[in-house]
């Protein structure tokens, strides 16, 4: 399916499709052209393959890299009862109590950490070009994932020694840049009332710069995850 189409649509190229029957998943499509696409893509859609793999993506986003499968299971049926309807979706997995847990679960991707990083310390302006460096410089360049599958959603991508020390170069200079009016220690009680560990409150407070004290908060245990 390639060609001119305006955004949202899409043109079907016959000239590029191979004509004849096919079996796709144990299933014979005899149709030609256009129609053979369209019904494949409607069973592939409506396959409880599909709807598990949507449901575990969805859930694994939202609830840890190893979702629970009653959500996974709760998901799946909605979709499958819905006919694929996705707000459906969504609105089960809202009410949902597993998303909602007080413990985060997910460890921030580079663009996640950077948004909430920037926001933190108040900035509303990053030239275009000094984005597109920060994420490159962690690991996900904009547009560019490793494969068609996108960027992975685990810990376990982010996580490891040399990633977190690229964290740290960052939010050193976006704690330079951000310069003394921000106070970590102030910053650190506003984003996480009630939840900010001693640990962290501790390493702030002994920071031997206010910019040190806000590096320090964007690279503690409590920031780098959601």
């Amino acid at each position: 399916m390639l060609g001119n189409a305006p955004a949202g649509e899409f043109q079907f190229a016959d000239l590029l499709h191979e004509p004849g029957d096919r079996t796709i998943m144990g299933k014979r499509y005899g149709q030609s052209g256009e129609a053979q696409a369209r019904a494949v893509l409607i069973d592939l859609a409506a396959s409880p393959a599909t709807a598990k793999h949507l449901a575990t993506k969805l859930a694994r986003h939202f609830a840890g890299d190893d979702p629970p499968p009653a959500l996974v299971d709760r998901l799946s049926k909605a979709y499958l009862a819905s006919n694929g309807d996705l707000p459906t979706l969504y609105r089960t997995l809202i009410e949902s109590p597993e998303p909602w847990a007080a413990q985060p679960v997910k460890f921030k991707t580079p663009w996640e950490w950077s948004v909430s990083a920037l926001r933190a310390v108040g900035s509303r302006d990053l030239p275009a070009q000094a984005a597109a460096g920060l994420l490159k410089q962690l690991g996900q360049p904009t547009w560019q994932p490793g494969s068609p599958a996108g960027w992975d959603d685990i810990a376990a991508s982010w996580a490891a020694p040399e990633a977190l020390v690229l964290r740290v170069e960052a939010a050193q200079r976006i704690a330079d840049r951000a310069g003394p009016s921000v106070d970590a220690r102030a910053l650190a009680e506003k984003l996480y009332p009630g939840s900010l560990s001693d640990g962290t409150r501790t390493a702030i407070a002994r920071a031997e710069s206010p910019a040190e004290g806000l590096a320090l908060l964007l690279v503690s245990p409590e920031f780098v995850r959601r």
